[in-house]
């Protein structure tokens, strides 16, 4: 029964394009009431129909160019000024690595002083060290490695003792440094020192940050906060007298004699092998260095994803053996990675946990292999660990220049007293041919009193691509909110509601009629009342009359032989009878 009432129902409700033609004649988008316009010509519709598609092409074209360019450029990067004050930006931090990886001197030493080196020739540890210091030489010497390893591992030699050799035979910071001046003071300079291990062998690292490195046993916290400057100029920074001491050579990992110096953040991770620059002996370098920073607004953060910002904020990644994120870092932890799946082990440069074993030297091959092919591929750990750089950033640009060194002047300076009387030198000729064939000085300070600072911003928001989207579906269509609204109620609500149109009256009266009485448990007779309910006009006085309460709440009053009695009282009155 109740299909077939669907069935009449649906049979009153209006075909699919009458609700159509219906939406036609009341939108609010523009020119489709024109198209159904009673009295209308075809081809005056036909004209409407391609007007208001042209209008469709025109905003749907540029609402999806609105579109990609949100999508694909969201930020927008500009100066916020050039006169950005380098006291709020950390000084670099300098590396400096000695071309000669170890001394004779020390190496004879450790090999004597050690019982597990007592057997150990000079020439085999002295490969082996060569080795360790310089990567690319393991390629392709798989068989000479694997010699090597088992010759050390007959001796009960491990990686983490190779380790230690290397460390202690390595030139040490106060080996290198003959004189070291800090904002034109010499104490406490050599504090701000670390030493520490690179892919260029053990180095010096001025202003560093924190290393830990638990299978090494090196903790180097820094005694002070990184450090700023509030000047300029070669006085206003770092000056060094460097000393090669040619004479106490033993591996070299260059074709030159002198040193590599890279400047990077403090937190930063120094790959001196391959971004470092070089200093000769009997040369003064003035390194002049622009800094420049970057941050983002605080909605960047909030509102655009890492993917499209391409950045992180701080706190956003967490690193494995790096307390601070930046990128070099990422990537070093990248880089530990790949090696332990490709060779199951490390380098001694590359932090690790206890779990991470070092590499024994026959691993060094594939340590080496593995470390040119990360470096061919351009950014490839950044890709493949998404190694993104911090939203804030510092990044630092040298401008080198050379002289020759000692000049004419030098043995007048103060330095040359200092370097005189602290290490009892003859301050004659002889001493200055040693300091233009060993010595090299390096100066590193800021250029400008200020920087550049850039600023990345939102360059189209969410509100700002609904507006864009809304003027243009307004100037094609003349679309609005309320026109989508009407779009959603045509298309999903009218035919419900012409429905409920049709069939709300039969529901009404069918609910009407069906009514339930409330009864008393014996036959009242309106006599019997004190107070009767209002009789019924055509009702006779000698006629009983019956009352009673419908669902609707209403009193009725009905004759007792009245057939509009409900069911359920006229049988109520038989019984009694």
């Amino acid at each position: 029964m109740s299909r077939q009432r669907w069935k009449n129902n649906k049979k009153l409700l209006p075909a699919e394009h009458k609700i159509f033609q219906q939406f036609c004649e009341h939108s609010s988008l523009h020119g489709l009431n024109h198209i159904f316009e009673e009295g209308s010509l075809l081809f005056e519709r036909i004209v409407w129909f391609l007007v208001f598609l042209s209008g469709v092409c025109f905003s749907g074209y540029f609402c999806w160019q609105m579109w990609q360019k949100w999508e694909q450029s969201p930020l927008l990067t500009s100066v916020e000024t050039h006169l950005y004050p380098l006291r709020n930006t950390h000084f670099p931090a300098v590396t400096i690595c000695n071309v000669n990886k170890v001394s004779e001197r020390k190496l004879y030493s450790a090999i004597l002083d050690n019982p597990k080196f007592m057997n150990v020739s000079y020439i085999k540890l002295q490969s082996t060290l060569r080795y360790m210091t310089k990567l690319d030489r393991a390629i392709n010497n798989e068989e000479e490695l694997l010699r090597l390893s088992r010759y050390y591992e007959a001796r009960n030699i491990s990686a983490l003792d190779l380790f230690r050799i290397l460390k202690k035979t390595a030139p040490s910071c106060s080996d290198m440094v003959l004189d070291c001046s800090w904002l034109g003071l010499t104490e406490p300079c050599m504090h701000y020192f670390s030493f520490l291990p690179t892919d260029d062998g053990m180095c010096c690292t001025f202003n560093g940050g924190n290393y830990f490195d638990t299978i090494l046993d090196i903790d180097s916290k820094p005694r002070h906060e990184p450090l700023q400057v509030s000047g300029n100029g070669y006085r206003m920074g770092l000056t060094l007298v460097l000393d090669a001491d040619l004479d106490d050579t033993s591996v070299t990992s260059g074709k030159f004699d002198g040193f590599k110096v890279l400047l990077h953040s403090p937190e930063e991770f120094p790959d001196v092998s391959h971004r470092g620059f070089v200093i000769g002996l009997g040369t003064e370098t003035f390194v002049a260095v622009k800094a420049t920073t970057s941050f983002y607004a605080d909605e960047v953060a909030r509102q655009v994803s890492p993917n499209k910002r391409q950045c992180y904020v701080e706190g956003e990644k967490k690193l494995k053996y790096f307390q601070r994120y930046s990128r070099s870092a990422c990537s070093v932890e990248c880089d530990t990675q790949m090696m332990e799946d490709r060779c199951h082990c490390r380098p001694f440069f590359f932090k690790g946990d206890n779990r991470t074993k070092l590499c024994e030297i026959n691993a060094y091959s594939c340590i080496s292999e593995v470390y040119e092919d990360i470096h061919s591929r351009g950014d490839y750990c950044g890709e493949v660990c998404n190694c993104l750089p911090p939203c804030s950033d510092t990044w630092y640009e040298p401008e080198i220049s050379y002289a020759s060194f000692p000049g004419r002047g030098f043995n007048r300076t103060r330095t040359f007293k200092r370097i005189v009387a602290r290490h009892s030198l003859n301050p004659g000729s002889e001493t200055k041919e040693y300091l233009k064939s060993n010595v090299a000085m390096l100066h590193v300070y800021y250029k400008e009193q200020t920087g550049m600072r850039y600023r990345t911003d939102i360059r189209y928001g969410i509100e700002d691509f609904i507006s864009a989207a809304g003027g243009l579906l307004g100037l094609g269509l003349g679309m609005s909110f309320i026109s989508v609204i009407e779009i959603i109620y045509y298309l999903f609500y009218r035919r419900l509601f012409l429905w409920l149109r049709s069939n709300w009256p039969k529901y009404r009266q069918s609910s009407t009629k069906s009514r339930t009485s409330i009864v008393p448990p014996y036959p009242v007779e309106s006599a019997k009342f004190k107070k009767s309910p209002p009789s019924s006009p055509t009702a006779k006085p000698s006629t009983p009359s019956v009352w009673y309460l419908s669902l609707d709440g209403h009193s009725q009053l009905v004759r007792r032989g009245s057939n509009n009695l409900p069911a359920q009282i006229k049988a109520r009155f038989s019984n009694i009878n």
